[in-house]
């Protein structure tokens, strides 16, 4: 049997016309496929994040976003990377001060004063700060050089007893200027010498009003230069 060039031409229009029918039909329907459920981000905004709170939201995702001002506990991180989860931390409300890269507080011996100066400093200066809180002391001190050396942070302050040693070892990189600071007048004479982009402080036995004006000196001295005009 032959068929005319006219009637096979008419066939394949209409086999096509079907299959266009049924692949709008399943996009109308729901049927076609949406973004992957597993890798969808899920966003945590508690003050304060653990491990426990990680597996409790977690189902599945590879990422999890955290609120600007969230600290995220050692046992957390241990979390993030057992399970090889990527967080992205979201911005605050952008300043009309800072537009650029958050401050940032790594707090190895933590506080409710020095949570509370850090809260009320955003508040006061409207800049963005990033809190987290570090297992150990050469942790911390490796964070805030990674940090500093990519450039993801305007200025670092470390919290941690032992300020010295901090500000000692994160002087080994060249491009980090770290000093330890006991009180104002000593950042004062700190910030006019070296402009150091990270500052170590030891907040036991300091007070609140200690913390909050050490901090808003140290963010109103502005953006640090960089270590190649020194």
């Amino acid at each position: 049997m032959q068929f005319s060039e006219e009637l096979v031409n008419q066939v394949v229009a209409n086999v096509l016309s079907t299959i266009s029918q049924m692949g709008s039909g399943r996009q109308s329907s729901g049927i076609a496929p949406s973004d992957s459920t597993p890798d969808s981000s899920v966003v945590l905004s508690d003050k304060v994040i653990t491990a426990d709170l990680l597996a409790e939201k977690i189902k599945g995702q590879s990422v999890v976003g955290i609120a600007a001002g969230s600290i995220l506990t050692p046992s957390a991180k241990d979390y993030l990377r057992e399970f090889n989860i990527s967080i992205h931390r979201a911005a605050a409300v952008a300043s009309s001060k800072e537009q650029g890269t958050p401050w940032r507080a790594i707090v190895l011996s933590n506080s409710s004063t020095v949570e509370n100066a850090l809260e009320t400093i955003e508040q006061q200066t409207n800049t963005r700060w990033s809190q987290e809180l570090s297992a150990s002391l050469e942790e911390s001190v490796n964070d805030a050089i990674s940090s500093l050396c990519r450039a993801d942070a305007t200025g670092i302050i470390l919290f941690a007893e032992a300020a010295e040693k901090a500000a000692c070892l994160a002087n080994r990189n060249q491009k980090i200027r770290a000093a330890s600071i006991q009180d104002m007048n000593q950042l004062r004479n700190v910030l006019s010498q070296m402009s150091p982009n990270l500052i170590c402080v030891n907040p036991l036995q300091k007070s609140f009003i200690e913390l909050r004006n050490l901090i808003k000196t140290f963010v109103n001295a502005g953006v640090p230069a960089n270590g190649n005009e020194l």
